[in-house]
């Protein structure tokens, strides 16, 4: 049985805008929904799961995130529902001087409201599935370094450009799609669950990780018997703004897949902590836990196992969730603790309980845990 863990400490990350307040979503619409999280530097980038744009805040204190930025995706990328659409992100990672965004490339049933008296028109919503274009999103952005030390912007925002050679791109998507999906949908096993909605075990991408090349996708579903996915790319530059997928597979497919046994539970984020790759594992359907934190030991030199039994896995802990609060959805590597020598991981939640959030509405509190020794 794993331990529950407690936070260690809180960081309280402030919303409010020092420019124009106008510009992207509102405050009480990004701290409600956060999706994702990476760190670099003092940035702390965040994805919310209701816009189509990449939050930035920048460290004021060892406990406080501010100076919220807004960067509107639509802007450098052409997403074919436009700008108002959301991209559903759910996954940001920061490898090799880029910031990488994934959408959850699936779709979504919509639900009755709660107190809904009208059977008919319960129904009717129980029965209408949609496909977001905007969600089959897959990107890099060129990080940019500030005037300071430990600051980044996003090239091609404020006239700002990469460096020689690197440049943003993304995923061609097309016709509620793209060349991931396309050739997942021909996977024996994951194929039929591309039609499936998310959260009733359908296809749901919730985590990204990138090291060297190498992009790491995790699945909230589908959970095949029990066992979690994660999809591994190998992604190309294929010319001006657009990535492609080389052969990885064993058959050369596109991709390849590995199956954990995460004890039932799916993927919600992955982050790479040195050598190893941590997962975030959560309930696939719309429950609200129990939330677990693993460890995958050297997954840069797994070889063509397809199959991870829970002997290769580490449990690090569980952590605490609320009733229809507190999901935990985003995590990210601390570079050092308070206390020298120590490893901590930042958690950003979706639905957060009352507790967490402060001022007029515009500040959230994110927890943060010990991962012990470094």
């Amino acid at each position: 049985m794993a331990t529950m863990a407690q936070p260690e400490r809180r960081i309280r990350l402030d919303f409010r805008r020092q420019e124009d307040r106008s510009a992207g979503a509102p405050a009480s619409v990004l701290r409600g929904d956060l999706s994702a999280c990476a760190i670099t530097g003092d940035c702390l980038w965040l994805g919310c799961d209701e816009t189509a744009t990449v939050e930035r805040l920048i460290r004021q204190a060892p406990s406080t995130y501010a100076d919220h930025r807004s960067f509107q995706l639509a802007d450098i990328f052409s997403l074919p529902a436009g700008a108002g659409e959301e991209i559903d992100i759910e996954g940001l990672a920061a490898d090799d001087g880029y910031l990488w965004i994934v959408g959850s490339h699936s779709s979504k049933r919509k639900k009755p409201r709660r107190h809904e008296n009208d059977a008919r028109e319960a129904l009717e919503r129980l029965s209408t599935i949609s496909i977001d274009p905007n969600r089959y999103f897959l990107a890099r952005v060129p990080l940019v370094a500030g005037a300071a030390e430990g600051l980044f912007g996003l090239a091609g925002f404020d006239g700002s450009e990469a460096s020689a050679g690197r440049s943003a791109a993304c995923l061609p998507m097309s016709g509620g799609g793209n060349v991931l999906t396309d050739a997942l949908g021909r996977d024996p096993l994951l194929g039929t669950f591309l039609r499936i909605p998310c959260k009733e075990n359908g296809l749901d991408i919730e985590g990204i990780a990138v090291r060297g090349g190498r992009v790491f996708l995790g699945l909230r579903g589908p959970v095949l018997g029990g066992w979690a996915t994660i999809i591994e790319l190998a992604i190309r530059d294929d010319g001006p703004g657009r990535l492609g997928l080389d052969a990885i597979g064993g058959a050369g497919e596109t991709y390849a897949r590995r199956f954990f046994d995460l004890d039932g539970l799916g993927i919600r984020d992955l982050a790479f902590a040195d050598g190893a790759l941590l997962i975030l594992a959560g309930p696939t359907m719309d429950l609200d836990g129990p939330v677990r934190l693993y460890r995958w030991p050297m997954p840069l030199e797994a070889g063509d196992g397809a199959v991870i039994t829970h002997d290769r896995l580490e449990v690090v802990f569980d952590m605490p969730y609320g009733d229809g609060v507190d999901h935990a959805e985003g995590i990210a590597l601390l570079d050092e603790g308070p206390d020298a020598g120590r490893r901590e991981i930042l958690v950003v939640h979706d639905s957060p309980a009352p507790d967490r959030l402060h001022g007029d509405g515009t500040a959230i509190d994110a927890d943060v845990f010990s991962l012990g020794p470094a």
